[in-house]
Parts: structure tokens; sequence; C-alpha cells
């Protein structure tokens, strides 16, 4: 069951059947972004099918996952003329992924891990295609969706993904049990209203401590902490941590993130969370996501990205009625188009691979199947034709359907699908005009080119490794352990690359 759970709920990126009985796709869904392709579009006089390979990521096995898998495929050579494999990954996906990229073992799409190094390790080696030239021949569908910024995940004009169509940023933030406040009779308002700084969060945290002894109020995976530069936002890292703007939208000054007052603001608060009692004991080595411990019943509140409507999907995912209390404020920023999906240098037709990924960003049957299943085995249409709001066929629910991967923020473009119940019918344009209403960074669209630099960066994040979480998640004292992080940091070659960032972002203002 546990297994099953982490299937369903596993983040925090990025599959499946065709009906009983019956190996034709699903018929296309009257909402969202259909595509006109005949099979005949895909081929080139008369070739045989180009097999296209798919890798992504899964959180475990579905029972229902191979039948989804058929549908796909079958939807794939109907719609494009195009053979599917498909490659799925339950964890360590970045190491699988870089055996397969390293190997020469045949690949052509794939989401790039948001993970420490980057994109520009996958640049520099070689192991991917740039896009640019590639959409501009097959990218009518992108183009679509993202218009001047289709190639705004680039490294030196270096296209190197198609971002996921979701949120330009995120709010850092607190996910809360509903229920348990109710019965420890806490309002934080409608939205967390009354709720207005982090430190707000102590009063609550010690209600909940005094009436729940054994629960843990706060924690999590041990990257998910309000002090995390991977999740503290209102901050640009240009692409790494070592070296950030403090205050992306009006100043373009390199500062170093571990040494500012709101870093220390925050790590002094966790640690005095974590002496009260409140903190996960071992949080700083913990890769359980408070998600999973939250459906368990063990976890009152965590931190993770928010967002609008955050709130229905921590519901859907825990069992639990959830309130969100954002923070942090969003800020576009190159951080948050690290991840995307990208083509693979093995690829033996990277056109071809082109034309796979632009379709699948246009076509409502593929992410539907991708995310939700099949129509009619494990998702429906409340009022198809009038309503594009989908939920589970009547008699199923989470733990009984086949089939849910509930991970819109893995899929190329979610916002062309079915939207789960619970969400407004305009989820995409909400979050349209989320995007459109955000503050910009005045780096937005630049990454630090760290190639010369591998040495540094390598030792930083061994001194990272060693410090950052124990710090962050409060079990240790900051005021002892943080003059030793930024030392070392330092010693590491913090400087070079802070002023090589300043150097290269300079630049890249100056050109625009």
């Amino acid at each position: 069951m546990k297994k099953r759970i982490l299937a369903i709920l596993l983040a925090t990126v990025l599959v499946m059947a065709a009906f009983s009985g019956c190996g034709s796709a699903p018929a296309a869904p009257s909402q969202g972004g259909g595509n006109t392709q005949t099979p005949e579009s895909g081929s080139q006089g008369g070739e045989a099918p180009y097999e296209v390979t798919l890798m992504y990521i899964v959180g475990g096995d579905y029972p229902d996952q191979a039948l989804v898998e058929q549908a796909m495929k079958d939807l794939v050579l109907q719609e494009l003329n195009m053979k599917l494999n498909i490659v799925t990954v339950p964890s360590t996906y970045s190491t699988q992924l870089m055996l397969m990229l390293t190997s020469g073992e045949k690949l052509d799409v794939f989401p790039m891990p948001a993970d420490g190094s980057g994109p520009l390790s996958y640049i520099t080696n070689g192991y991917i295609q740039d896009l640019g030239p590639l959409l501009d021949l097959h990218g009518d569908k992108v183009e679509a969706i993202y218009g001047e910024e289709s190639k705004i995940a680039n490294i030196n004009g270096f296209v190197y993904a198609i971002p996921m169509n979701k949120e330009r940023d995120y709010a850092g933030g607190m996910i809360m049990r509903k229920d348990i406040l109710d019965e420890c009779g806490i309002d934080v308002g409608e939205n967390c209203s009354k709720l207005t700084k982090l430190e707000d969060m102590t009063d609550i945290f010690a209600a909940v401590h005094a009436k729940f002894p054994d629960m843990i109020v706060f924690g999590g995976d041990y990257i998910y902490t309000p002090a995390s530069i991977f999740l503290g936002r209102g901050i640009d890292n240009l692409g790494n941590e070592f070296g950030v703007l403090l205050d992306p939208a009006n100043d373009t000054t390199v500062s170093n993130w571990y040494e500012s007052d709101e870093y220390l603001r925050r790590v002094n608060l966790m640690r005095q969370w974590y002496q009260a009692g409140y903190v996960q004991k071992d949080m700083a080595t913990s890769n359980d996501s408070g998600t999973t411990q939250m459906r368990a019943g063990n976890l009152f509140c965590d931190f993770d990205l928010t967002k609008p409507y955050r709130a229905v999907e921590a519901e859907q995912a825990t069992g639990f009625p959830c309130v969100c209390f954002d923070f942090d404020e969003p800020i576009k920023n190159g951080c948050t188009i690290l991840d995307g999906w990208s083509i693979a240098s093995n690829s033996e037709n990277p056109e071809k691979a082109m034309e796979f990924l632009n379709w699948v960003y246009g076509s409502a049957e593929f992410n539907n199947l991708m995310n939700w299943g099949i129509e009619g085995e494990h998702f429906v249409y409340v009022d198809k034709g009038n309503s594009p709001i989908v939920d589970f066929p009547e008699g199923k629910d989470l733990d009984s359907v086949g089939y849910h991967m509930n991970r819109g923020w893995e899929m190329p473009n979610q916002y062309a699908a079915g939207i789960w119940a619970g969400n407004p019918e305009d989820l995409p344009e909400a979050m349209a005009r989320y995007n459109n209403n955000m503050k910009v960074s005045k780096a937005y669209g630049f990454l630090f080119d760290g190639a010369e630099f591998e040495t540094e960066l390598a030792n930083l994040n061994s001194v990272r490794e060693k410090y950052a979480y124990a710090i962050g998640s409060g079990s240790v004292d900051p005021e002892v352990e943080l003059p030793k992080f930024n030392a070392e940091l330092y010693a590491a070659g913090l400087q070079t690359i802070m002023d090589a960032k300043q150097e290269q972002l300079d630049a890249w203002l100056a050109s625009k």
C-alpha cells in the first residue's frame, strides 16, 4: 500500500490502457487542444513509421499502467504514424537518464531534471539537441502556447528544453490540515488571510503540539523548508544557489544567500521550532515527502511550492482538507524554466522527435492519458461537451482506480487536458493571469554558464550538502554552524562564482 501511495503522490517530473476488451485509442474529448493531423501527416512518402522513445518519471507501478501505455501507443500511431516506445522510471530518474544518455541507447524525448547540475551539464557534455532550429521547423503548437517565450529555456542561445505549461514561478508556503486547525479552534481566515508572516506559524504549531503531542507538527523531505534555496522564493538564483539576486525585480547585484538577513531569519526560526519539538527530528535526512506523511495521518504541516488552488491539489493528494499560507512572493526567474521537455542527442531523427513533442503540446487526448488514464475507466468528464471538469468514475476513488498520475507539473501541457474536480473550470485562464501579473526578475531569461567552473561548483555542492540541510531543518545551531558554512563556501570558490555570475549577467543585460 505504501508503494501505491508513493506512486500516486510523488513529487514533488513527470504511464497506462485501452478500454476493457478493446485495443483502440479512446475517443477525443471535446475539451482541450485537440489536433487535426492525420496518420499520413507523420510519415514521408510511405516510409516505415519512426519509432520515438519517450522517457519520463512515475512514482511507482500502477495496476493499469500497461493498459494506458498501450492506449498512448495506439493514439500516436493513429495520429502521427509513429511507433511509441515508452520508458518509465519510478525513482532515481536522473541516474537512469544519465545511463541512457551516456550509453548511446536510443532516446528521443524526456523531461530535463530540475536537479543541482542543471541543464548546462547536459549542453556541455553534448547530451541534448539545440531545440531552437527544430522549433522553427516544427513548433507551431508550442508557439501557440508560449509566443515569444517559446525559446526562453536557453543558455547563450542554446534552447535546451520546452517548458512544461505551468506556473512560471511559485510562492513558498505552508500547507496545513484544516481538520486539525478546526479541532484546535484556530481560525486562519479565508485563504489564511489572518496570517501575514512566517513567524505567525509559531503559535499555531504550539497549539497543535499541545493538543496532538504525538503528531509531527512540521516535517517532510529534507529540502522542503522555508530556508531552502530551492524553495525560498522571491529571489533569483541564476541557475544555482551560489550567488543570487536578493531583490531581483529591482537590483541586479549578485549576493550570497547564506549571508543574507532573510536566510538568517528563517534558519533561526527553524531552530526555535526544532527546539520546541515541532519539527520532525530526522528532517535533515528524510526522503519522505510531506504529502506522503500527511496522507498517512502523521503530519500536520509541510512546506511546499504554492500557487492558486494549491489547497485543492493538496486535498486530492493527502485525502485531508487543506489550507495554504503563502508567505513568499513568486517572481519570474530563470530557475523556474530549468525543467522542461528536451530531445536527446541520441535521437536517430531529431526532426521526428520534435514533430512528436510539438504534437503532444497540442493533444488533449495524450495529456489526458498520461495524467488521468483512460476516459471511462480511470476518469470521466462530469458534463462532457459543456465543462472541462473530470473526476473519478462512479464507484472509484484514489485507492481503487487503476491509474491516476496527477502530476500536472510534469505534463507537457496539462491545460490541454481535463481539469480535475475541485478546481475552477477557468483554471488555464486563472493560471495565465497568475503568470502575466507576476513580478519579473531583471535577469529573467538569463542562466549562468558555469562550464569553466566545474571544480568550484562541485566543491561548493559538497559544502552545501555538509551544512545546508542540517541548518535549514533547525537540527543544528545556526549561530555555531552558519559561520563555518560560509567560511567553507568562500574557501571552495564562492566568490569566484559570484564574480563570474556578475560579469556574465552584466554582459547579458548590456546586450538586451
